[in-house]
């Protein structure tokens, strides 16, 4: 058999168009070195080349091995749980509300059925077309963050932006841009450590200008992870990092003496909100009674005198999911987050690509983020700030935001394999 009708054989049993392209190349590359050298031990051409076939093996066994090796995947564990996960979240909102409160079912409705839908579109979405445009979503993250300074919707201070009159926005919408952005830069020959630190500090600056205390936590910690699984130079990122620290500390100690009464009461109010029953440490003590009431299997069937204000059903989801569901349903909960986040962190570790795997690093910090401070605050480890949990928090931006998450970390799973096989 020649090696052109061999390739053909091989090729006919692969599905991917892309990976036919280079296991053809591959598959060239090892019978024309074969063929060479059986021509210096004294074959000729077409004996050498009917040899170099021969050896190879059968093609049908060749081409369905490499059709099963290299086509691309579905995570179908992941997608599974997050749709499990979405639905589930729908279902609460469902039983809570169906006879009528403030809160929207439909609307909750039409946000799960959006995220799925980006989940999907991003899925299928070649992620390696967003590495080259790294600075523009770079560029354009920080647009959008300066048109919050124009902004007169405030809400509990925070600057919010209308799109197109359906969704009100603060600036946590740009986390995904800038996400992308930073996969992209990181694998720029142009970047080092020092313009790493100047781009970090100009758009963490931005951030802050929007009085979001939550984006500039999440956003920093993304950073801190993409540039620490980066290429660069972990020594100066180590000897940057602690100069930055220090800054950022003397500045909070030279700050303090401005500090006013209501925000220092509010840091005391966390470590004794006995002493502050009557002002901000109420909702401390009102969250901790209402998980200690849960019992192990809540109150899911007498939730009549349960105060559905806006924070328990969006920042305070998890203590709502503790009384309703009880203990065993929270630790369940809690477990299958934690099933999640182990899931994304063994897609990092089997992704080659460095583009893929700087998305995926940054998709986890984020996600791993919102997940530890929600229930963190929830159970009082930590001290409240306003982050939703993913899946379960009301609000379409949340999930939008953790649908592009799992989308790109879902794209990149997709094409781990191909792109494994370009490199060899």
């Amino acid at each position: 058999m020649r090696s052109d009708h061999f390739l053909d054989e091989v090729t006919s049993y692969i599905r991917s168009k892309e990976a036919k392209k280079y296991i053809e190349a591959e598959l060239k590359a090892h019978l024309h070195q074969a063929k060479t050298d059986l021509v210096k031990k004294g074959y000729k051409e077409d004996e050498a080349e009917e040899l170099a076939v021969r050896n190879m093996g059968s093609p049908s066994h060749i081409g369905r091995k490499m059709d099963k090796l290299h086509r691309p995947k579905i995570d179908w564990k992941l997608i599974s749980m997050f749709l499990f996960m979405s639905a589930a979240g729908l279902f609460l909102f469902w039983c809570l509300f169906k006879d009528g409160y403030s809160f929207s079912v439909l609307r909750q409705g039409y946000s799960v059925t959006g995220s799925v839908i980006l989940v999907c579109g991003l899925l299928f979405f070649d992620y390696r077309q967003f590495q080259r445009w790294g600075w523009v979503f770079f560029t354009v993250g920080c647009l959008i963050l300066i048109q919050f300074q124009y902004s007169t919707e405030l809400v509990n201070g925070s600057p919010r932006i209308n799109i197109m009159r359906l969704l009100s926005v603060d600036s946590t919408v740009v986390l995904p841009l800038f996400l992308i952005a930073w996969a992209g830069m990181l694998q720029s020959k142009k970047m080092n450590v020092y313009l790493a630190v100047i781009l970090y500090v100009g758009s963490a600056f931005l951030f802050m200008l929007t009085t979001n205390l939550q984006a500039v936590a999440l956003y920093s910690l993304m950073v801190a992870v993409m540039v620490w699984k980066s290429s660069l130079n972990k020594r100066k990122i180590l000897i940057t990092a602690a100069v930055l620290l220090t800054t950022c500390v003397s500045l909070l100690l030279i700050s303090l003496k401005d500090i006013k009464a209501y925000q220092f009461e509010r840091l005391l109010a966390f470590v004794t909100p006995e002493k502050f029953s009557g002002t901000l440490g109420y909702t401390y003590l009102k969250m901790e009674k209402l998980i200690e009431d849960a019992g192990w299997f809540g109150h899911f069937g007498s939730l009549g005198e349960f105060d559905y204000s806006n924070e328990m059903m969006t920042d305070f989801i998890f203590v709502t999911i503790t009384y309703t569901l009880g203990w065993a349903g929270a630790l369940l909960i809690g477990l299958l987050f934690l099933w999640m986040i182990w899931r994304i962190s063994r897609i990092f570790q089997t992704v080659k690509d460095p583009f893929g795997k700087m998305l995926v690093s940054g998709s986890l910090a984020i996600f791993t983020a919102q997940v530890t401070i929600s229930i963190g605050m929830s159970i009082g480890l930590l001290p409240i700030i306003s982050v939703s949990l993913p899946f379960m928090s009301y609000g379409a931006l949340s999930a939008m935001i953790n649908a592009c998450l799992f989308g790109l970390i879902l794209s990149v799973y997709h094409k781990k394999d191909i792109i494994r096989l370009k490199k060899i």
